[in-house]
């Protein structure tokens, strides 16, 4: 019933490739002159080619392969700009660089990005029809409670997702007796139902005749989850976990034997020429320990010791009030993640991988146990050094106990552990590089 957009993102991303081939055609002929031939055109392409590649990948890192969500739109031309200028640095490092290339073409490099922003950002303006998730629906909606009305807002306002809402049914203030006389007046080709609501339950026939008279019966989980990319917390159950959350144990061991391919030549680079200046800095600094250790709380709920660089000042406190202050080595590790790089050897022995839910501490795990529906679930699979939550979540909880922003968090883990897959983790791996540029991670 749901219609998948994953070929409406290829057609995106061909017709990107287009955009960007003959924005590179005409920069070449602006610079030389004179209209080029194909074999003359053709001759450069190899080189740009891998200028094409670069660009694909840093747009999709920052979203412009997502669905067209408001925000997305709003930031459209932003996000464009942004991209290109590390396409710029990135064509630059890689044409001087790698001179067997043979060409280090900075005019026509110029003339390229100019003319590509430009057909890039009027191209995009009319092209997220092609990435909808629903053909031009008429829905009704049915339901009730916060995440029911975040989801009739961005429907009722952003008419890029393809439904129009004809009417919108708040069971909590709606008589269901009217239910079906609506339903025969409205005349609507689908129906967007909180199926799992006990109020709607006695209804199902009326749904069912709708079904069978060819109306589409999507479930309100489903539709917000494509919406917003997480799972909408107080609209799912028990049943529902138990549906929708199970672990592959063929990608499983896919995934443990990619994180030790992946992650054992970075871990050796970085212990030969980073590891030692960072032992230096921080030495220098107070003559402090190099090492941070912390007990965290990973797959299955077991505990184990994770590693950081200390960013910290050299004395104690406790995991829920953070008091220490941060160091000057510290804060320079911390906005460039170096910090973070002795959890390579985490990855390395197992403990985490390099994608999935941020482990927490014991005492924290201990008390959202007890207080968020379902915590426990994202420990089923091992934890990671980037997650889903990480790249999408923008209000994080940072130090101590935050029961509303956990609870936020964990709808994003859900949505990872449902969507638990290769793609979806080369997506989180090269979302992260994007946050990793831009410092605006977790």
């Amino acid at each position: 019933m749901i219609i998948r957009h994953t070929p409406g993102r290829l057609i995106l991303l061909f017709s990107d490739c287009a955009v960007l081939f003959g924005s590179l055609y005409l920069a070449l002929s602006l610079r030389l002159k004179n209209a080029l031939t194909l074999p003359e055109f053709l001759s450069f392409v190899g080189p740009f080619s891998f200028i094409i590649i670069i660009s694909i990948a840093i747009f999709y890192s920052y979203g412009l392969y997502d669905k067209p969500t408001l925000r997305l739109i709003r930031e459209l031309n932003k996000r464009i700009l942004t991209s290109q200028i590390l396409v710029v640095i990135s064509s630059t490092l890689l044409f001087y660089t790698l001179p067997v290339l043979g060409v280090a073409p900075k005019t026509i490099l110029l003339i390229y990005i100019i003319i590509s922003t430009l057909l890039m950002s009027l191209w995009r303006r009319y092209a997220f029809s092609l990435v909808l998730h629903y053909k031009k629906q008429k829905a009704v909606i049915i339901g009730t409670g916060d995440a029911f009305n975040a989801l009739v807002d961005e429907l009722s306002r952003n008419p890029h997702i393809g439904i129009t809402l004809l009417s919108v049914i708040d069971i909590h203030s709606y008589d269901m007796d009217n239910l079906g006389k609506a339903l025969n007046s409205i005349k609507p080709n689908s129906l967007i139902v909180d199926i799992r609501n006990d109020k709607v339950k006695p209804y199902f026939n009326l749904i069912y005749k709708e079904l069978f008279s060819g109306c589409a019966v999507l479930d309100i989980v489903d539709v917000y989850e494509d919406v917003f990319d997480m799972v909408p917390f107080e609209l799912i159950n028990q049943d529902w976990v138990f549906h929708s959350i199970n672990v592959s144990k063929r990608y499983d061991g896919l995934k443990r034997c990619l994180d030790v391919i992946l992650t054992t030549p970075v871990f050796i680079l970085v212990s030969v020429f980073i590891y030692p200046f960072v032992y230096l800095a921080i030495k220098l600094e107070d003559s402090g320990p190099v090492l941070y250790k912390q007990t965290r709380i990973g797959r299955y709920g077991r505990p184990f010791i994770v590693y950081k660089f200390r960013s910290m000042e050299n004395k104690t406190t406790n995991e829920v009030n953070e008091t220490k202050r941060v160091t000057r080595v510290g804060g320079f590790m911390r906005k460039t993640r170096i910090d973070e790089l002795p959890q390579l050897w985490n990855v390395l022995k197992g403990d985490v991988s390099l994608v999935g839910p941020r482990p927490e501490t014991v005492r924290l795990v201990s008390e959202y146990i007890e207080t968020v529906p379902y915590y426990n679930v994202r420990h089923i699979v091992r934890p990671g050094l980037s997650g889903w939550a990480q790249i999408q979540q923008h209000e994080v909880p940072k130090f101590g106990i935050d029961i509303k922003q956990t609870t936020t968090k964990l709808a994003y883990d859900l949505y990872y552990l449902e969507h638990n897959n290769l793609m979806t983790d080369i997506a989180i791996i090269i979302k992260t590089f994007k946050v990793l540029v831009s410092k605006s991670g977790i």
